[in-house]
């Protein structure tokens, strides 16, 4: 087994301030949990076409409850879903944007967008 420790860190000015944030008061919030991880760990980056079926980074029959970071790399948006519908979208990363989530490993995930030719999104899965 492995520790590894997540941190979330937010803070903004507050709606009164030069450089006005979106609350009232001052936000400074700090996160940080350490978890355990088994060994068997999976990353890389993925190419990601328009077509989900393509794109699968996470198979539910070979791993359990896990913790996914993604990392769009690309110039378009990239949607996590667990098929090619919306209904079944349940992350959209803009350019440049990351998540960090507890997976509960029951369904798979798959990669797709929308926009024109080949993508890259940066995965990383510790399955626990």
């Amino acid at each position: 087994m492995a520790i590894i420790t997540p941190t979330l860190t937010l803070t903004s000015a507050a709606s009164t301030a030069t450089t006005p944030g979106p609350l009232t008061v001052q936000l400074n919030l700090l996160a940080a949990q350490a978890t355990t991880v088994g060994t068997v760990n999976l990353n890389g980056v993925a190419v990601v076409t328009t077509v989900a079926a393509d794109n699968q980074i996470f198979d539910s029959t070979l791993y359990g409850k896990s913790y996914i970071y993604l990392h769009n790399r690309s110039d378009v948006s990239i949607y996590a879903g667990v098929d090619g519908t919306t209904v079944r979208r349940y992350v959209e990363l803009g350019v440049n944007e990351f998540t960090w989530m507890p997976w509960a490993g029951e369904q798979n995930i798959q990669l797709y967008h929308t926009g024109v030719g080949n993508k890259d999104c940066e995965y990383w899965i510790f399955v626990v």
